[in-house]
């Protein structure tokens, strides 16, 4: 049996129900890319705050090390030695 032949109103509707539900799926689609990029962003912004607070300890640490270099190596540090593997320098007696 052939198909019934849709009258021009029913097609237009079909076509918009088309385009109507094309149009969901791309905003849907912009609002996961939006969401997306937002995402990325922020992740950016701690990326950069993660990795200024690390040299500020990385500088922290140096500075450390390099003090305890110089008081091993200062005359006069007695029966004392200074210790480099502490978290912070301090001097063992």
């Amino acid at each position: 049996m052939p198909a019934p032949e849709q009258s021009p109103v029913t097609e237009e509707g079909l076509l918009l129900t088309i385009r109507d539900s094309s149009a969901g799926r791309k905003m849907e689609t912009d609002n996961t890319a939006n969401n997306i990029l937002a995402s990325v962003k922020e992740q950016e912004l701690q990326f950069e705050r993660l990795t200024r607070e690390l040299e500020v300890e990385r500088q922290i640490v140096a500075n450390q090390l390099e003090r305890c270099r110089l008081g091993a190596e200062s005359p006069g540090a007695g029966s004392s030695s200074t210790c480099c593997y502490s978290a912070t320098c301090s001097t063992v007696v």
